[in-house]
Order: C-alpha cells, then structure tokens, then sequence
C-alpha cells in the first residue's frame, strides 16, 4: 500500500543542526523546487492497487534516490550512503530535516525502486516536468511582458533565454553498437526473414541452429555480473550465428 506524503517543504523549514546553513542556490535545492512533486505522486500511487500490507517508500525517496544514482552513477549502497551524508540531498529525496543516524533505506529497496518506475512511467515523469517548466517559463514571460507595460516600455514578444529540463529519469530507446541484445535482436529478424523465403520445393531449410542462439544468448542476460571476457564470447557467438544466417539469405536471394 502506499501513503501520501507532506508535499513540498521550503528550505527555511528544512531542519538543520546548529551552524549548519543550506543555501537556496545549491542546484538540489533548485531541482526539488522545480519538480511537480504531488502531480508525479498521484501517477506512483496508482501502481499500488492493495490498500493493505507495508507501507511502500515515498515517491520523493524513490525516485529521488534513482536521479541521485543516474546523476552521479554510484552503486545502490554508494547512493543510499551518499543521501544518509548530504542534506541537500536528503532536502531533495524530502527529508523534513537533516538525519545522519541511519542509512535512508535497505540498499536492496533500489530494485525494486527500478521496478516499480518502469519506462513508461518514467516517460509520463518526464512529460510532466517538461510541461510544469514550459508552464513556469510561460507565467514567467507573461509576468515580465506585464512589469513592461506598467513601466510605459514597449513590448518585444516572444519568449527569450533558455530552459534547462533534467532529464536524467527519461527513458532512451538506444542500443549500444557492442550490445549483445542488439546482436540477439538482428539473429531473430534474420531468421525470420529466412523463414519467409525459404520455399518448401527447394528442399531443406538452411540450419540455423536458433535453439542452441537463444539458449548462449539468455546464459549471458541471466548472469548477474558480466565481465570482459564473458561478453567478448557472448557477441562472438551471436556474430557466427548472425553471420550464417546472413550467409543463407545471400544464397535464397540468389535464386
């Protein structure tokens, strides 16, 4: 199940030890203040459906503790002791004060926080921050063209300067060019392409030992940690099969 929480708190009611003074300037400190908070929050609620059980985390340390990870790329132990250190980024995961005495959450709690923001929910994040800035950046420039009229200065028009939206959650279709799933991908849509041309009066199919591609191919995705050498024979293995059944097609086409 999941509990709302208090929304979005100002820095001046952030609690702080004695002698410590967060600055508004510091760039987390701007971040929370521009992300639609109670917008994203009505989205992640929805993903609990059972209105019973543990109280899940809070979207603002969810999805904070991710933007934490995705900015810096620390591990999911590095990320929760780096929050458990920082007050502005505990002020940013919505921390109500500044809390050193404990860890902000068990480090396996990251997968599921994986889990649980899927890309299409990170897309729908994503419009939403993107339309909250162009909404604040329009309000902006109406309250500025408003401040020019009551001085007796004409009005230029148009919009001016530059919106900078993060974008560190936002999910990206992008296979690297050494990928094995890429090379997975390919041998799947060449065997198809095979399947479709090969005629029955011709004989024999080519073999192209798919079972056997798929078997090497989910042995490495299956492994939890991939090293050098691993992923060197993964994309060798699929390159053969990849280049066999290339081989084949050559060989329909020809006829």
């Amino acid at each position: 199940m999941y509990r709302y929480s208090n929304g979005q708190i100002s820095l001046a009611d952030f609690k702080q030890p004695v002698g410590m003074k967060l600055k508004e300037s510091n760039r987390w400190v701007k971040k929370a203040q521009t992300i639609p908070w109670p917008e994203i929050e009505k989205r992640y609620a929805a993903l609990f459906t059972n209105l019973k059980g543990n109280v899940a985390n809070a979207l603002r340390l969810s999805l904070g503790a991710c933007i934490i990870q995705a900015e810096y790329g620390y591990s999911d132990e590095e990320t929760a002791l780096r929050i458990q250190e920082n007050p502005y980024l505990q002020y940013f995961c919505g921390y109500p004060g500044y809390d050193d005495e404990k860890l902000p959450f068990d480090t396996s709690l990251m997968v599921y926080f994986r889990k649980r923001l899927m890309p299409e929910v990170l897309g729908e994040i994503n419009e939403m921050i993107v339309r909250d800035a162009k909404g604040r950046q329009v309000k902006e420039a109406e309250s500025k063209d408003d401040d020019d009229d009551s001085d007796g200065q004409p009005r230029t028009g148009g919009n001016s300067g530059t919106m900078i939206v993060d974008a560190t959650c936002a999910p990206s279709n992008i296979h690297y060019p050494q990928d094995v799933s890429l090379l997975n991908e390919a041998r799947e849509n060449a065997e198809k392409l095979l399947d479709v041309l090969h005629d029955p009066a011709d004989g024999k199919k080519p073999r192209t030992y798919r079972k056997r591609a798929r078997k090497d191919y989910l042995k490495y995705t299956r492994c939890r940690k991939h090293t050098a050498k691993m992923t060197r024979k993964a994309i060798g293995k699929q390159l053969a099969y990849l280049r066999r059944d290339l081989d084949a097609i050559d060989g329909k086409l020809s006829l």
